[in-house]
Order: structure tokens, then sequence, then C-alpha cells
């Protein structure tokens, strides 16, 4: 049953709105919005180099128009903590002293993904314990998700997992040590992505490989390998003050804070090759409808919460 109507008709954590925080495919619940073609349907992948050396190559989603060849990447959060500046997607993490904890970001790309390979060039925050910064592949509805990960107390070392179906299985982890500090210097950090194996390679170098025939789990008769079509995302947040034990104990804690701290999370270049790459990307969604009557009422929704981050378990 929709919750929403035709003024707000894209639902999204609660909320009901029309524009691109709500409508853009991923984010956007088909189930309970206002009808089958209430979410905007999923963008073509296209391969691509992004530089950030123009201010459009990422902006925040409340002013996106829909368009993916205008922009590529998307600010998700209220407020944005990213920016375009120096050749860099700079995204940072300040104190909220309402949550007691940091308040950071995450950018999606404005392009869907499935199958491929990507490659960042990465500068992490990941100076201090508890800060976390992440480059991943993932679906939000079906939770497919491959992921590098830094944590601050292990600066010198990057994380890589993959996740099927929304299951966290955080054992599958397997950390590597790339030799140098990564919030010192840029380091490239690659996804190699098909539909039998995935490759995370690091500065070029191959650093783990999983094949698919390898995930097979014969009690639920599937292979619990990543195969939906996805956004590449990155992300900067506080694991160190966030309240679960098992997330603060992976990430180090306390995330230390003082009256000016800032943490900083860097992109200098984003390469994408798709594995099935389409030039004709769909047209900009329709203009949002007319005003309500003024006798009608449409749900006026705040942004989503600012960030969900997934609990690690209490062994970890």
């Amino acid at each position: 049953m929709d919750t929403c109507n035709q003024w707000a008709p894209c639902f999204r954590e609660g909320y009901c709105d029309a524009n691109a925080m709500f409508c853009l495919w991923g984010l956007c619940d088909p189930i309970k919005s206002f009808n089958s073609t209430s979410c905007w349907q999923p963008e073509s992948c296209s391969t691509q180099a992004i530089a950030f050396d123009n201010p459009a190559d990422a902006i925040p989603i409340k002013s996106y128009s829909g368009n993916p060849q205008a922009n590529s990447f998307l600010s998700v959060f209220e407020p944005n903590n990213a920016i375009v500046t120096n050749g860099n997607l700079a995204m940072q993490m300040t104190y909220d002293s309402a949550q007691k904890k940091g308040f950071g970001a995450t950018v999606t790309a404005s392009h869907t993904f499935q199958y491929g390979r990507v490659t960042a060039r990465v500068k992490t925050a990941s100076i201090a314990p508890g800060v976390v910064s992440s480059f991943i592949v993932r679906n939000d509805q079906t939770g497919d998700e491959i992921d590098f990960e830094w944590v601050g107390k292990a600066p010198a070392q990057v994380q890589t997992n993959y996740y099927f179906n929304n299951i966290l299985d955080y054992t599958k982890m397997v950390p590597y040590d790339v030799g140098a500090d990564t919030s010192a210097d840029f380091h490239d950090y690659t996804i190699d992505w098909s539909a039998d194996t995935l490759v995370w390679l690091v500065d070029g170098k191959v650093i783990r490989t999983l094949n698919r025939k390898d995930t097979f789990d014969p009690k639920t008769n599937t292979y619990a390998y990543p195969t939906s079509r996805s956004r590449i995302a990155f992300s900067i947040w506080d694991a160190g003050n966030s309240g679960a034990q098992g997330t603060q104990e992976w990430a180090g804690y306390p995330t230390p804070w003082g009256p000016n701290t800032m943490y900083q999370m860097l992109v200098d270049s984003v390469q994408i090759s798709c594995a099935n790459d389409s030039t004709n990307l769909p047209p900009p969604p329709p203009p949002s409808p007319p005003s309500p009557p003024p006798s009608s009422v449409s749900p006026i929704a705040p942004p989503p919460p600012p960030q969900k981050c997934i609990p690690r378990p209490t062994y970890y």
C-alpha cells in the first residue's frame, strides 16, 4: 500500500517528497511510493574519468536535476559536508554537539554500476581512532556491497569486504598493509567486478580475489556473491563515538574532538570502466507536479536521518 501522494510521490525512510533525495533509484522505496513509476528509473552505467576539476562534478543531491551527464556525484546528507576544491572531492567531518559525535558525508554516483572496473585515488581521513573512510559499491535495496574501508586505529591498513543480500558477515573482512600512512598521501584503490570474479587492487597490485564459485552456500542453495546493480560511493563517519561497542572496538575509540577539530577525506580522481557501457542515458525525469490546491495536504519531508552506521559485531 502506498503512503505518498501525487505531489510528494517518492518514499524514503519514512518520508515523501518529489526531489532526487527521495526519488533517486536505489534510495526511493518503490513499494511505498505513490505508484510504480514514482521512483526514477536507474541510470545507465557510463565509462568516464572524473578529475574533480569542476564544481559540477559533485553537488548536493537536492540540487540534482536528474541528468547524470551533468553531475557525476551527489552529496546525500544535509548539511552538506562535501565540496569540489583544489582538484579534489573533499569530504569533511565536524563535531555535532547535539548528537555528541561527528557528522560526516556520503557522496554517491549519479550513474549505476553493474560489473566493470572502478579506480579511486584516495587520501583517507583515518588519522585518529574512530574515524572511518570508505569507498564502496552498494545497492541499498538488496544489501549487496563491495568495499574498501580504512579505520583510524590502523592508518597504514585498508580492509576489504563484501556482502550479499544484506547478510552482514564481518568474518569475510581481509586486511591489507598498504605500507604507508593512507592519510598522508594518495593511493589508487581498484574494484574489478565481473559476474564470476571480484578483485581488489591497491596501487595496481592485486591484494584479494574472490571467485563466485567459492561462495556457494548449500544450506540456501545460493551463491553469496554480490550481483545487484549498484552505486559507487564514498563516505566519512564517526565510528568511535557511535555508541555500538563492536563498531567502536573495530575502528578505535573514542574519536578525539576539540573545538576546531575537522577530519577530511580527499578523492583526487575516479575512473570508471563499465562492462556494459551505454551512452544512451535516460533523459532527466519529468518536472515535479504542480503544487497541490490549498485544500490538499501533502507530506512535508524533513531530510532523512543523516547517517546510518552499520553496527559492527561485538566480537570484532
